[in-house]
């Protein structure tokens, strides 16, 4: 089954890391001559039009979409996705990190197919940057930046969290990339 484009959703890419141990921007690393980013955007697209890519680096603005500069910098993933929930204005947020170039549009609808209202977040086990979160998380994340709480893993324990299993034929779909070491053994499998 797959979805239609009018879903209410945006895709919100975190690309605002520092990259230092991967020595240079991740999501704008080639990959087969793409940028990893280009290839999250089009696994997205395949769900919705509507993306926000939370970074200050100018080199991000050539793929079309708004990039919106961390709120609160420097504070990681909880300061990106914080961002992005506040520039939303969908209630049901698809965050990604920018180093998961191998993603599919399958993994990302199996992702979305598997909403369920009662729930805060959808993720898959332990790939919280894989994530569909519902923007009335706004507050929390908020709170964690308040409290400086900035573990993403801390500020998902106050959250109702919904683990889909990782079956293994997707497991490489959903690593993320953040060493040449990491890159140069994922091309084996991909």
């Amino acid at each position: 089954m797959t979805l239609s484009k009018d879903t209410d959703i945006t895709g919100i890419i975190l690309a605002g890391g520092k990259s230092s141990r991967m020595g240079e921007e991740k999501g704008l690393k080639l990959h087969l001559g793409k940028p990893f980013i280009s290839y999250i955007i089009g696994a997205v697209e395949t769900i919705t039009n509507k993306i926000l890519i939370i970074t200050k680096n100018k080199d991000y603005e050539i793929f079309g979409y708004p990039c919106i500069s961390d709120s609160y910098p420097n504070l990681g993933p909880v300061g990106g996705i914080y961002t992005g929930l506040k520039n939303t204005l969908t209630s049901q947020n698809l965050i990604l990190s920018c180093d998961i170039p191998f993603i599919t549009p399958s993994v990302l609808q199996e992702l979305v197919l598997k909403s369920d209202s009662n729930y805060d977040v959808i993720t898959y086990e332990n790939t919280p940057l894989v994530s569909l979160y519902k923007s009335t998380v706004l507050p929390t994340f908020f709170e964690s930046i308040q409290k400086n709480r900035l573990s993403l893993y801390r500020t998902m324990e106050v959250l109702k969290v919904k683990n889909i299993p990782i079956r293994n034929d997707m497991r490489p779909f959903l690593e993320n990339i953040n060493t040449q070491q990491q890159y140069q053994e994922a091309i084996q499998w991909n």
